[in-house]
């Protein structure tokens, strides 16, 4: 069966999370097994490569392996690759630190819409809660209980917040948040992918964002019908204490924009010496 649907998970030295997370792809229902999954890897120097290779070796769909050198964080990069290294024609985008629940492939293939790429968000469970997820409580679906109630509502506030903006057709929001999104390959494609200027935290969301409308594809959400759950972790050191004092903000404030952007998907078509796909 060829897939409907590809699952790109970007990690980067959080073997553990992504030992879980895979777990959390294998417990999808109602999919019939039309996926594939690529693990995208920024360059990771732990077991990260073994846990994909394991979960391959077990998983009754098509499991890729990209990764790359690594010269400090560049997220864009990995979700470029796995789009290439991937073939179903709809693309889910998914963290390495985010668990997903039974039922999420399954609501974004039911979503899917032309020209239009689904936003959905995350439930984040603290540092406590984080560390009793264990892959049974994965199969038990136990950990979505351990949210807790100031996470809820700020989420189902988020969640009304997104779908007043459709009703009023805001020109800029919803925001899409990489961690969740589906879109159709051929839109992504439109817009040349993530643009890989982008490295180091920040900012990549909302320039795929602008150009995918600027392009004529509309951002609508996915919350309220399923969400991710993040695993807690440390801050990334290139995150920056505000906003606007991010290495990347001066990149997404520029005035000469183009829908499509001239560092992107299209050159991950092409050999490179030091990406390495593997599990086909």
């Amino acid at each position: 069966m060829a897939p409907e649907i590809a699952i790109l998970v970007s990690t980067f030295q959080r073997p553990d999370h992504l030992r879980r997370v895979l777990a959390s792809i294998a417990c999808q229902r109602g999919i019939r097994g039309a996926i594939e999954v690529v693990v995208s890897d920024d360059g990771s120097r732990d077991d990260t490569p073994e846990i994909v290779s394991e979960f391959a070796a077990r998983a009754p769909f098509r499991v890729a392996f990209t990764t790359h050198v690594h010269t400090g964080f560049h997220l864009t990069r990995c979700r470029n690759a796995g789009v290439a290294a991937s073939s179903a024609p709809y693309l889910l985008f998914l963290d390495g630190d985010c668990l997903i629940p039974p039922d999420h492939v399954a609501t974004h293939l039911a979503r899917r819409r032309n020209q239009t790429a689904m936003a959905g968000y995350c439930l984040r469970l603290d540092r406590a809660c984080s560390e009793t997820v264990d892959l049974r409580s994965i199969e038990s679906t136990t950990y979505t209980k351990l949210v807790s109630s100031t996470e809820l509502r700020r989420y189902r506030l988020l969640a009304l917040r997104s779908r007043w903006y459709e009703l009023i057709r805001h020109p800029e929001k919803p925001k899409l948040f990489g961690g969740n999104v589906g879109i159709w390959r051929s839109d992504y494609a439109r817009v040349n992918g993530y643009d890989e200027r982008f490295r180091g935290w920040g900012c990549e969301d909302d320039d795929l964002r602008m150009r995918l409308r600027a392009s004529g594809i509309s951002v609508r959400t996915i919350a309220g019908a399923t969400c991710t759950y993040h695993l807690w972790h440390p801050l990334s050191p290139s995150v920056p204490d505000q906003w606007r004092e991010g290495a990347n903000v001066a990149y997404l404030l520029r005035k000469n924009r183009t829908a499509r952007c001239e560092l992107g998907l299209d050159q991950h078509h092409a050999p490179a010496s030091d990406r390495e796909p593997a599990y086909a």
